[in-house]
């Protein structure tokens, strides 16, 4: 038992890279939590690995989900606001981007209240946030500027001056910390680039303050620090400008204002592809994206399906069912083997919410992600259902780890895409909302074990045991932390305690 905790998110950090860092001497502060209390090398996060929903999950220890009855409801940073049932005779849905300022301050309201935010789950007490945009049920407080010193300087303050924040003198029960710079820094100059390394060292430092901070007041013994990141990285083989394309298509970008548009896509190496259906309100089903009328093209209809599969580098293609509710339903799957030209198609069956969901990997003549060439993966290809924790066993030391359980809660989402591709970081595109952003190959979406894997350290209070976990995920943050604190988690978490597994 600990009487607070502080949950520290640093943007966009490979678990590999972070413990390169520890073994090398150069980050001797995040050592010593190491040292002397859980660390996992092997934590698994959200897909898609992005900072939304990759960020929210870790804050509720949900997932992105059918917001309407669980989850965060947040399906990336990138998305086109339908919802389920359609909103009949309104106006068209915007176009969510928080990439943009005015949107990203709104990420509180577009968050569920069917999942609870940590602040909200940990009971009577003081809760601040630091520059931590999940904030719900917390003060929150934004340095001018976003260097990590004075991030972690805001933090120290509600320690040093409670009472500036809050009605009470007594310091925050939880207290987060979010670290944005290295992300920016890992897509323009790369997670090998001295600067993007300089950061992740002044993290360190400005940990050490903190920690000198709390030994001072007498608090560091009955506190728990936890480490964590939202998502990995890696770098793109080639860059492909894919808006020509489009426009030889006929596809035309989707303004809201102006009522009109056929599509709106945002891809990395991962597609997120929206189109409308029987109006902007609603998903399309199969047929309509096989005999799709762009406004571009006169009297032309396009199989959407055969068109993406003609971008460059693409090998896997996801979209849903006609016939999926919220509680049941189909992901169909798609690989091209681009040596041979060959199809090879599979899909999930999914059940349930939350925690009880369970998803059955169905494949007729091929297996699709290598999951066969595991022992530990082969044995879950029996034709039955699993839940989240026996996917993440069996599949957390390979590429695609727990996908088969994260596809479904991603498109079962009212505000999900209508079709994924991928090309597993073949190809970067950096295209969004009609045109190509830039060049940079440095990014995170894939479900690659390199960028689906975050370090996930918990130190402090000698309270906390010593443990070198083989593996977690991301969701079980939350659900460990409210256990030291010895609170019992929302029924909306899917994570679990590692305490006690």
């Amino acid at each position: 038992m600990v009487n607070q905790v502080i949950l520290i998110v640093i943007d966009d950090v490979r678990a590999s890279h972070l413990f390169d860092l520890v073994n090398q001497g150069k980050t001797p502060n995040i050592a010593n939590l190491i040292d002397n209390g859980i660390s996992c090398q092997n934590c698994i996060t959200t897909f898609p690995s992005v900072t939304f929903p990759c960020y929210p999950n870790i804050l509720t220890g949900a997932y992105s989900g059918y917001y309407p009855i669980e989850g965060s409801g947040i399906p990336g940073y990138h998305w086109v606001a339908r919802t389920d049932p359609p909103s009949e005779g309104k106006k068209l849905p915007f176009i969510r981007n928080y990439d943009e300022r005015n949107h990203l301050w709104k990420i509180g309201k577009d968050l569920s209240p069917n999942c609870k935010t940590i602040f909200e789950q940990a009971g009577e007490g003081n809760f601040f946030s630091a520059l931590n945009l999940i904030f719900r049920g917390s003060y929150f407080e934004a340095p001018l500027e976003y260097r990590a010193e004075l991030i972690f300087k805001t933090a120290e303050e509600a320690f040093k001056n409670p009472s500036k924040y809050f009605d009470s003198n007594e310091i925050p029960k939880v207290l987060t910390i979010y670290i944005p710079q290295t992300d920016e820094l890992m897509h323009n100059r790369g997670f090998d680039h001295p600067d993007y390394i300089d950061e992740l060292l002044r993290c360190d430092t400005h940990l050490g303050s903190l920690i000198d901070l709390l030994k001072k007041m007498g608090y560091y013994d009955e506190t728990a620090i936890c480490i964590i990141s939202d998502h990995g990285n890696y770098k793109a083989e080639k860059f492909h400008d894919i808006a020509p394309y489009f426009e030889k298509l006929g596809l035309r970008q989707y303004y809201p204002k102006n009522k009109i548009g056929d599509f709106d896509a945002n891809m990395g190496s991962i597609g997120f592809f929206n189109f409308h259906g029987k109006t902007w309100h609603h998903h399309p089903n199969i047929g309509q994206m096989k005999n799709f009328k762009p406004s571009g093209t006169g009297s032309n209809k396009l199989d959407l399906f055969a068109s993406l599969w003609k971008i460059p580098g693409i090998k896997f293609m996801y979209y849903r069912d006609d016939n999926n509710n919220p509680d049941s339903g189909i992901i169909h799957l798609e690989r091209k083997d681009n040596k041979t030209g060959k199809f090879i198609k599979g899909s999930i069956e999914y059940q349930g919410h939350g925690k009880n969901q369970k998803t059955k990997y169905v494949f007729n003549e091929e297996e699709l992600f290598g999951y066969e060439n595991t022992e530990e993966s082969s044995a879950l290809l029996d034709n039955k259902a699993h839940t989240i924790d026996e996917w993440l066993a069996a599949t957390n030391k390979i590429d695609f780890p727990m996908f088969i359980d994260q596809l479904p809660r991603y498109f079962k989402n009212p505000r999900s895409c209508d079709i994924m591709t991928s090309t597993c970081g073949e190809f970067g595109f950096n295209y969004e909302h009609g045109a190509t952003k830039d060049s940079h190959p440095y990014s995170h979406d894939i479900a690659i074990k390199k960028s689906m894997t975050v370090p996930f350290i918990i130190g402090g209070s000698p309270e906390i045991p010593k443990l070198k976990l083989d593996y977690c995920k991301t969701t079980d943050a939350v659900p460990t932390l409210l256990d030291l604190l010895g609170i019992t988690p929302h029924k909306s978490v899917v994570g679990t305690s590692i305490l006690k597994t």
